[in-house]
């Protein structure tokens, strides 16, 4: 009896046992006691949190949004040749950026279509105007005055991972008697893509107005003097006004002056970050270690360039000369002025860098060469002779006549990451081509290609008169094999060493514009989709002839291998 006990006991321990094994099981696969319903919902949840947490990743900043400026207009005229009204637009885009500006780049499709429906109806306003004004059309006939247009442009104020502030300026002279004109802002959430009015990055009105008011007082009789009066009008405007941030505070602007008169170049005047905690919305005032802040026109910032605690004016002093072509220009910091440098015209860019500032002036010549120059602001100096010749760079740039009407295109690059900034150059290889590529900036604010590649921006087509021997290579220069380039090719300049070699691809003649004449054939690129290509391409070798000013290619004169090659200057 004991014994049959005591079996009993053991079988009913190691069906326990097996019972509890399918439980434990059941739950490692995702099973559950629960009912159907139960389990159910519970997958749900977890499928729920799934899509949270990658759409947190996904709106995670993780670059920087890099903004390209893309130019469009055209121009017409008269079976006579004057011109009769033109017009210009801006829209926005971004570069190479990630998922994470989904949301920014559909905020930028949404506002280009609106940038496309006032483009048309400023269009509209000009051509009425141009069959209905006798003012206007004694212009046109006589020469007088300027071309009727409308020009609107686009500056990038901040573009970070918090912030895309915009500044857009507009020019309107329907008659071609003088020009009015216009500055009108927009900003978005880097994140979002949301339009931002002003109330949702100023928490404070009150306070960020009374600041304003100070400023403005204490800017009376100085040369960035902005009236009191001005603020006090803006003021009035609720959120209908012109505001912009920039990575050291807000900044407000004025098209006109106290008695009403349009300004080509805007007041402006600029509430820092630090003078209130309270009065900003802290996720835009949160900026990089290093940031950039163009200085554009009569634009100014007050900074605290020695760490003394107080604020001076920074900006670009440009000096008219009797009697002389070009402007002296200068950078001035408070009571200290830099020295000078010649030149049409200059754009300063503001660039902190490793805890010092810096100014960046790109200087315009005459030739249409520009020079970068770095001014210390601790120090002021700024050394004639140490520039760079590098602009920023115009990715593309496109003209065409269609039936007396001259359509352009352009997409500029911008200068807003003080990792650096994609440089432009002249290049003399068969062609004047513009050539661009990255420049990095160190921790002393100095600027250098990233390496010597250099990709082809402009859009020239030469065309091959014979069979050319030369080497191939891939989308990175590596050479892959001798080939051939068969005689009657088109053929679209690609990459540079800017030094020894060209390297181009054939395209189909569909892609080109014969621009030239019966005794000088003159290709352009017209779908700038070409140049998106990462296939094999033809190294052409470069010998320059310094003294005689000619190009050889396998010994030979370029033009005894190609036509179509097109200098300037």
């Amino acid at each position: 009896m004991k014994s049959k006990k005591l079996l009993i006991l053991v079988l009913f321990l190691l069906l326990s046992f097996v019972f509890l094994s399918c439980a434990k099981a059941e739950k490692e696969a995702g099973g559950t006691d629960k009912t159907g319903a139960e389990a159910g919902d519970s997958q749900e949840e977890q499928k729920d949190s799934g899509e949270e947490k990658e759409a947190q990743a996904e709106s995670t900043i993780i670059g920087m949004p890099h903004i390209l400026l893309e130019e469009i207009g055209e121009r017409h005229t008269d079976a006579n040749y004057h011109y009769l009204y033109s017009i210009e637009s801006t829209k926005l885009h971004l570069k190479d950026e990630g998922e994470e500006f989904n949301a920014l780049r559909n905020a930028f499709e949404d506002y280009n279509k609106e940038v496309e429906d006032l483009y048309q109806k400023d269009f509209a306003e000009l051509v009425n105007t141009a069959n209905t004004s006798e003012e206007a059309k004694r212009n046109v006939a006589n020469y007088l005055g300027n071309t009727p247009e409308v020009k609107t442009n686009s500056d990038v104020i901040r573009a970070d991972k918090s912030i895309v502030s915009i500044l857009n300026s507009k020019s309107i002279d329907y008659t071609g008697s003088g020009s009015e004109y216009q500055y009108y802002s927009v900003n978005f959430d880097s994140k979002s893509g949301k339009r931002l009015a002003f109330s949702d990055v100023v928490k404070d009105r009150d306070s960020f107005f009374a600041l304003a008011e100070k400023r403005a007082q204490e800017s009376a009789g100085t040369v960035v003097e902005f009236p009191l009066a001005l603020v006090q009008s803006i003021k009035e405007k609720g959120d209908e006004l012109t505001w912009t941030v920039n990575a050291e505070g807000v900044s407000l602007y004025s098209d006109i002056d106290l008695t009403g008169r349009s300004l080509k170049s805007p007041k402006v005047l600029t509430v820092y970050f630090d003078e209130g905690e309270n009065i900003f919305v802290e996720e835009y005032t949160k900026t990089e270690e290093d940031y950039v802040i163009p200085l554009f026109d009569n634009m100014y910032l007050d900074l605290d360039v020695d760490g003394s605690g107080k604020r001076e004016p920074v900006y670009l002093k440009k000096q008219e000369e009797e009697g002389m072509f070009y402007l002296d220009l200068s950078i001035v910091s408070g009571s200290r002025e830099s020295g000078t440098v010649e030149g049409i015209d200059g754009t300063p860019y503001l660039l902190k860098k490793s805890g010092k500032y810096y100014i960046y002036l790109f200087k315009y010549e005459e030739d249409g060469i520009t020079l970068l120059y770095r001014i210390d602001l601790s120090t002021m100096e700024l050394k004639p002779e140490e520039n760079w010749n590098v602009d920023l760079s115009t990715r593309e740039s496109y003209r065409k006549d269609v039936d007396n009407i001259e359509y352009t295109h352009l997409l500029k690059e911008n200068f807003t990451d003080a990792k650096g900034f994609c440089g432009a150059e002249d290049n003399g290889f068969l062609s004047t081509n513009t050539v661009e590529i990255d420049w990095l900036i160190d921790a002393e604010a100095y600027p250098k290609p990233n390496g010597n590649r250099y990709k082809i921006s402009s859009n020239h087509v030469i065309q091959a008169i014979q069979d050319v021997p030369v080497q191939e290579v891939d989308t990175n220069g590596n050479v892959l094999k001798e080939g051939t380039i068969p005689a009657g090719s088109y053929l679209l300049l690609m990459y540079t060493d800017n030094s020894s070699y060209m390297d181009m691809r054939i395209i189909d003649e569909k892609y080109i514009d014969n621009v030239g004449n019966e005794d000088f054939s003159v290709f352009n690129l017209n779908d700038f989709s070409q140049f998106q290509y990462n296939g094999t391409c033809y190294r052409v070798p470069i010998e320059r002839d310094t003294q005689n000013w000619t190009l050889k290619i396998n010994g030979k004169d370029e033009n005894e291998l190609f036509r179509g090659m097109l200098y300037v200057g």
